[in-house]
């Protein structure tokens, strides 16, 4: 298969990787040049421009930082052949992701929102989970290049072009949420005067277990520099919900102005300085 990918991001070189491992023609386009080169070694081609890029793809998939950068790109697609499938696994919002699919047919071209659950590490393993938005048909014609980055149980439609963009808004609200939370709970810990070791231990045995497991050691160190998902991005998808919400996100909206709040110390860094930084108050 001959599959165009846009976007060379933590995760989307990850993802790129898998579709060279299964012998697929790979081409690749990023818009700060310089992130193919292991790619480029391994077999696949860099394209200058998105034109060339997309010249002759029988798929092509995008892994871009939010809604704005796949508005920007999407037209440039023009040139690829009547019927490509684009899958979309940038996080973008349900919103976004139908106007994406006007625009994609618009230029004769099919779509699905296809984002990711999971970071660097199942990325790398192939075990991601993706949540799917299209129709049945194009569901199908997905899913072999979906299995390639996405556990197979972990794999599913969810429903019509834009339900996996809400579904995956509702996953990473909730873990900017816990990371706030973890936070708050520190700086409670300190004001009470608890051990912070032991509260760490004992909050590990909690519902923030599954927090912490992954993010305890950037938390003891106080260091975040392993990113595995940013905080720039959280606080983009934060604000993706709050925007796309009719009601009151209160909880969310606060923790949004957090994580705003620890971009000028941490950004580029993992989004469990969200904690650290909730945590110095």
């Amino acid at each position: 298969m001959r599959v165009t990918f846009l976007g060379l991001g933590r995760m989307g070189l990850l993802m790129a990787g898998h579709v060279l491992d299964a012998g697929h023609e790979l081409t690749v386009w990023n818009r700060s040049p310089g992130k193919a080169g292991e790619l480029v070694r391994r077999g696949a081609a860099e394209a200058r421009t998105l034109d060339e890029a997309v010249r002759g793809a029988e798929r092509i998939v995008l892994m871009l930082f939010g809604p704005d950068s796949v508005r920007e790109v999407l037209p440039a697609l023009s040139g690829a052949p009547a019927g490509t499938l684009v899958i979309d696994s940038t996080t973008i919002g349900p919103e976004a992701a139908r106007e994406f699919a006007v625009t994609a047919a618009g230029l004769g071209l099919r779509y699905v929102d296809a984002p990711v659950a999971g970071s660097t590490g199942p990325a790398a393993d192939g075990t991601l989970g993706v949540l799917v938005g299209g129709s049945p048909a194009d569901y199908d014609d997905a899913l072999p290049l979906l299995h390639l980055w996405g556990a197979p149980d972990r794999v599913r439609r969810v429903g019509d072009v834009g339900a996996g963009s809400a579904l995956k808004l509702c996953v990473n609200q909730g873990l900017g949420v816990m990371a706030a939370g973890l936070g708050e709970s520190l700086r409670l810990g300190s004001a009470l005067g608890v051990d912070r070791t032991v509260l760490l231990d004992t909050l590990g045995a909690t519902a923030y277990g599954w927090l912490l497991a992954q993010k305890r050691p950037m938390l003891d160190a106080d260091d975040f520099s392993a990113t595995t998902f940013s905080l720039d991005l959280m606080a983009k998808d934060l604000q993706l919900a709050v925007d796309a919400a009719d009601a009151d996100l209160s909880v969310t909206a606060a923790s949004l102005e957090l994580a705003r709040g620890a971009l000028a110390e941490h950004s580029g860094e993992d989004y469990a300085a969200m904690a650290a930084h909730a945590a110095r108050g």
